[in-house]
């Protein structure tokens, strides 16, 4: 009776709060107001400070906690980018520069630069950053993916961690990413896109509208190396992680809304909920990206 009341309210509430969330009118203002949890009315308004701010759906291969999780889906996005000590990286949708803390620990890097849309993201990103004596090594700014304030040839490697398919559009990104890059430099993109071969339904097209995710970006990850080539890009690969993420994220969103804390939640995925893909239905039933994808590439040296 408890599981069947609890799953009521989380009915009721995800009504309310998806109400709340389609009415903003971009997705900087639908990212606001999610708050400082990735868990929809799960926000806690910045009360706690030593609460981690990740807004990704990790990567579930081996981690069983969430905040586990994320850092191991930035290590996979770092290592799959090819990350070496002293690169100077872009990082597009930094989110609360979460991300950015491990990456300069785990791969050494002399300098990430964060942009994104939301002004609460950089703001609490700045202060996090503050807070850690890192100002010299992390900059922060305002600004947007398809119209980057950078020169040419700026940066090692561009980063966009579970973004990029807000973007308007992704190609734009691409272009622009490209741009920045210095020849031989690098890309990769953590991303959601449909499942190949399965078409999305009327519904999951109102959610996707008010969910800020164009329908110039619903491609699936085998158009998505000839998106990354025709924007020049070459040594393109395009991998499916997406039962190493869905089901975890689904056991963990649930044990959160039974009103367990982030701290107190594991996660336990069976080779069976790996192979079902188990939990995908959230994202299929919602903007029906049931897909996750580490794409990555580089830039020719010659260009």
């Amino acid at each position: 009776m408890r599981r069947i009341a609890l799953s009521i309210y989380w009915g009721f509430l995800t009504v309310v709060r998806s109400f709340t969330l389609v009415r903003q009118k971009d997705a900087a203002a639908y990212y606001t107001t999610l708050g400082d949890d990735v868990i929809d009315f799960l926000d806690e308004g910045f009360v706690d400070d030593d609460k981690p701010l990740w807004l990704n759906l990790g990567y579930w291969k081996e981690a069983r906690t969430y905040p586990d999780a994320c850092v191991a889906m930035v290590e996979l996005l770092g290592t799959r980018a090819g990350l070496q000590p002293g690169d100077e990286v872009l990082d597009v949708g930094v989110g609360f520069a979460e991300q950015d803390f491990v990456l300069l620990d785990r791969f050494k890097l002399s300098r990430v630069t964060g942009i994104d849309i939301t002004p609460v993201h950089i703001e609490k990103g700045r202060e996090r950053v503050a807070k850690r004596g890192l100002q010299d090594r992390i900059d922060l700014r305002l600004g947007s993916a398809t119209a980057m304030e950078f020169p040419d040839a700026t940066f090692d490697t561009v980063l966009a961690l579970e973004c990029a398919f807000h973007f308007d559009t992704r190609e734009q990104f691409l272009r622009e990413a490209f741009r920045v890059l210095k020849p031989g430099g690098s890309i990769a993109i953590a991303d959601m896109l449909p499942v190949p071969g399965k078409k999305t339904s009327r519904a999951t097209a109102f959610a996707r509208k008010y969910g800020h995710v164009p329908e110039a970006n619903l491609y699936d990850r085998e158009e998505y190396p000839r998106r990354l080539s025709a924007a020049g890009f070459g040594d393109v690969r395009v991998e499916s992680i997406r039962q190493d993420v869905f089901p975890g994220m689904a056991k963990y969103s649930r044990q959160r809304v039974e009103g367990k804390k982030m701290d107190e939640v594991v996660v336990e995925v069976s080779e069976d909920d790996r192979a079902q893909c188990r939990g995908v239905e959230i994202w299929e039933r919602g903007v029906g990206l049931t897909d996750y994808v580490i794409a990555s590439a580089r830039k020719p040296s010659d260009a």
